[in-house]
């Protein structure tokens, strides 16, 4: 940015600290989210002549990776962030990662430092019908980091993780079945919650209520759905219908012990009188692997 004169030059940053940091606007880690600060407008040599924008890029879990349910931005979302554990702030996300805040922020100084923690959505409602797809059920949230600074963002990263279970159900015809194209699954589970998203909080859900969710058909023999973390031991967890007749798989210890940010697999073979259940090991809820496990009995 060229300036004119110094009155000019005085004039312009004056504006501009008037939105330093705390300006107020009425935003998915994941899954990771690096905090970037840019120069967007810059005049000489030192922070107290130029003014710096604050920007954020978020990755999830690894570089290059995003953070919604599919570990990828579409872009247009707005994940909120919460500087100095003061009001939101809301960014938009593009596609590239790159998260841009409604009302520019500004670094005040070089000294100055900050604490920042964020989450998508601001308002989150538990869908208990998730046939559409998984997108409206998944949470994200950052915890609180300490100290960022104009110099040091790139060794304070925020990470953005789900704070939702991912569960997959792959379906396999047994020998006295033809097909399973009639069959209807759901899962049981909490049918509400809140995410706590004050800095102690650190985004976690509180489940209430109980009731099936209806999962998404990812798949001819696949179905998806996010849950709110609990323990489902003992508990009639995954009811299958076919031919007018429900099976429920009820877990046993630490079969079902759902986690936040964890993925879990459930391979059930359907015959005509009862159902076989294959349990694939819990695993970080992230790029590529969600199904690369062996499964256990």
């Amino acid at each position: 940015m060229s300036i004119e004169n110094e009155n000019d030059n005085d004039k312009n940053l004056n504006n501009m600290k008037k939105h330093f940091l705390y300006s107020s606007p009425g935003l998915m880690m994941v899954l990771a989210s690096t905090v970037v600060l840019l120069t967007f407008c810059k005049s000489e040599q030192t922070l107290d002549e130029v003014n710096m924008m604050m920007t954020l890029v978020s990755n999830k879990d690894a570089p290059l990776t995003k953070a919604t349910v599919d570990n990828v931005w579409s872009g247009g979302e707005q994940p909120w962030v919460s500087i100095d554990n003061g009001a939101a702030v809301i960014f938009t996300a593009l596609q590239s990662g790159t998260l841009v805040p409604l009302i520019p922020l500004y670094w005040q100084d070089e000294s100055q430092n900050i604490t920042a923690r964020a989450w998508h959505p601001d308002s989150w409602t538990f869908p208990i019908d998730q046939s559409a797809g998984l997108q409206p059920a998944d949470f994200i949230f950052a915890s609180t980091v300490t100290g960022i600074t104009a110099s040091n963002y790139s060794e304070k990263p925020l990470v953005f993780q789900h704070r939702t279970a991912k569960i997959t159900v792959n379906l396999t015809a047994g020998t006295d079945i033809n097909h399973l194209s009639n069959a209807a699954v759901t899962f049981y589970g909490y049918a509400t919650g809140t995410p706590n998203t004050n800095d102690t909080g650190n985004g976690v859900i509180a489940g209430s209520g109980n009731g099936w969710i209806i999962p998404q058909n990812t798949s001819s023999n696949t179905y998806a759905a996010l849950l709110i973390p609990r323990d489902m031991t003992g508990i009639p967890f995954i009811k299958i219908t076919i031919g007018g007749n429900d099976f429920f798989y009820t877990p046993a210890a630490g079969q079902a012990t759902l986690q936040q940010g964890m993925s879990y697999i459930y391979n059930i073979t359907v015959y005509m009188t009862r159902i076989e259940v294959e349990v694939a090991n819990g695993i970080v809820w992230t790029d590529g692997n969600e199904y690369n496990i062996t499964p256990s009995a």
